[in-house]
């Protein structure tokens, strides 16, 4: 991993049930029902992204413990926002 910080994501930015107002940082969309952490690492890794799997909880629902990736990217959060939105549900319309 180089110097520069990680970017850090959790599922909640991919909820739908969540208004943006609550934590949801896609459109609608781009979101899904109850996003997971395999299924966002499975999109990574066919990104060929680096990241980690984290314990931490998101801040604004920190009752959940669905946890967190840390992603190495070359690229803005906001385009790897999209994409990992693009790819869930793609995931989700394949399952």
């Amino acid at each position: 991993m180089s110097s520069k910080k990680p970017t850090v994501i959790y599922p909640e930015y991919f909820d739908i049930r969540l208004k943006r107002s609550e934590g949801r940082k896609v459109p609608a969309s781009e979101a899904v029902k109850s996003p997971n952490i395999d299924e966002l690492s499975s999109i990574l890794s066919k990104l060929g992204c680096d990241f980690t799997i984290g314990e931490s909880r998101y801040p604004g629902n920190w009752s959940s413990s669905k946890g967190c990736l840390k992603v190495e990217v070359q690229f803005s959060k906001t385009q790897l926002l999209h994409k990992l939105g693009a790819g869930l549900k793609e995931l989700r319309k394949t399952n």
